[in-house]
């Protein structure tokens, strides 16, 4: 049986799409200020997650746990040599003003 997930939708204009929310059973939680729907499959959440970003709202789902998110290793994705190289002093051209001067 597949796992059921939440899923949440925010944003600044999660307003104007307030109609579709309650057409589709999302409920508005005061407290967090986003629209809720618990109990969703995974194919459900795609379908949600498609239209908040078409129509850039933001959202959460239960199943994507970014608290566990490691930002470094994310960052680093092992390629630490590639940045920590020394840079290389560039010798800059000189204008042709400073040439003309000279």
């Amino acid at each position: 049986m597949p796992k059921k997930l939440n899923f949440a939708a925010y944003g600044r204009d999660s307003y104007y799409h307030r109609e579709w929310f309650k057409r589709h059973g999302f409920k508005f939680d005061r407290s967090s200020k986003k629209w809720v729907l618990y109990n969703v499959s995974n194919e459900q959440a795609e379908d949600y997650a498609s239209y908040c970003r078409e129509y850039g709202l933001s959202f959460d789902r239960s199943d994507r746990n970014i608290e566990n998110f490691n930002y470094v290793e994310y960052l680093w994705e092992g390629r630490r040599e590639d940045y920590m190289k020394p840079y290389e002093n560039k010798v800059l051209p000189t204008p042709l003003s400073k040439k003309n001067n000279s």
